[in-house]
């Protein structure tokens, strides 16, 4: 049967385990695993061993997957984070950065990923957060170079994480990937939505890892959440009581050793809970396992 479409019709894009549904207006268009578009993975870098580091944990994440790694150096001509010192732009520090960049690139070939590097001049922040449209997933650490600036790396993370318009992975230094056993979503009082669920469960299933549902209660609230029937993930639901949701995340990962934590982020009402504070913020910097972070579109 034919259908014709109106060319100022709504037009909404879904994932789900692999598969991808598009709406125009009032009909649905399915795309199968058959026809997977490549995934798309942003790393920026600074060139430091903890943002190696990142990118380690990211190829060893993806390897063997259908991926593509772009990584991205963004400096100021008139200041770099990963330099000690004010930069001038006369002295060639671009042909520096691009050595760096293609030594960094050499050194990625037993991963069987196609992994490309590019150095931009701009401000890190506000050009991985607009880069963050066109990609999948963003992986950097969560500290950058020694020295002087050796914590505003940390502090770059923490922004883009906040402000991406697509997951990013926050990964601390000196860890590696092993595998997930048990991962940790902390949900916030609006509960989960069917958008950042379909992608949690189908992070979970692909690492066939045990999700572990945890919300840190405050008082007698009680948060329902109604998963699927056709779970195809071994799941746990719990709810902990504790001073501050970092206390309460962090006694939980202790609990289950675990190897990831997920949150997802909502119109900044948890997450001002979450990273606006020194508490969390220093949970960001110093937990010594990842953490993903969704960005929930609901209103």
């Amino acid at each position: 049967m034919q259908k014709t479409f109106n060319l100022f019709a709504k037009v909404d894009f879904f994932s789900y385990n692999g598969a991808y549904k598009i709406v125009i207006g009032d009909c649905d268009i399915f795309i199968t695993k058959k026809y997977r578009v490549m995934r798309k993975i942003l790393v920026p870098t600074d060139f430091s061993d903890v943002s190696k580091n990142a990118l380690r944990y990211g190829l060893d994440l993806y390897r063997r997957t259908e991926s593509k790694v772009d990584l991205v150096h963004i400096y100021h001509p008139a200041f770099d984070p990963s330099q000690t010192e004010i930069i001038d732009i006369s002295s060639g520090v671009e042909k520096i950065f691009d050595s760096k960049m293609k030594e960094l690139i050499s050194g990625t070939n037993i991963f069987d990923l196609e992994v490309n590097g590019k150095v931009e001049v701009g401000f890190a922040i506000e050009r991985i957060i607009e880069l963050s449209f066109h990609y999948d997933i963003i992986i950097m650490g969560t500290t950058g170079a020694t020295g002087l600036f050796g914590r505003l790396f940390g502090s770059v993370s923490t922004e883009v994480a906040e402000k991406s318009h697509c997951p990013v992975l926050l990964v601390p230094p000196n860890t590696g990937f092993d595998g997930y056993e048990n991962v940790i979503y902390a949900y916030d009082p609006d509960g989960v939505s069917d958008e950042v669920l379909s992608e949690i469960m189908t992070f979970a299933k692909r690492y066939n890892a045990k999700l572990h549902f945890v919300h840190i209660k405050e008082g007698n609230e009680k948060i329902e959440i109604n998963l699927p029937e056709d779970i195809e993930v071994d799941c746990t639901i719990n709810e902990i009581e504790a001073d501050s949701v970092i206390k309460g995340v962090n006694l939980f990962i202790e609990k289950k050793n675990a190897d990831l934590v997920i949150i997802a982020t909502k119109q900044r009402n948890f997450w001002e809970g979450i990273l606006h504070t020194n508490h969390t913020k220093e949970f960001v910097l110093n937990t010594k396992i990842p953490l993903l972070v969704y960005h929930d579109t609901r209103k």
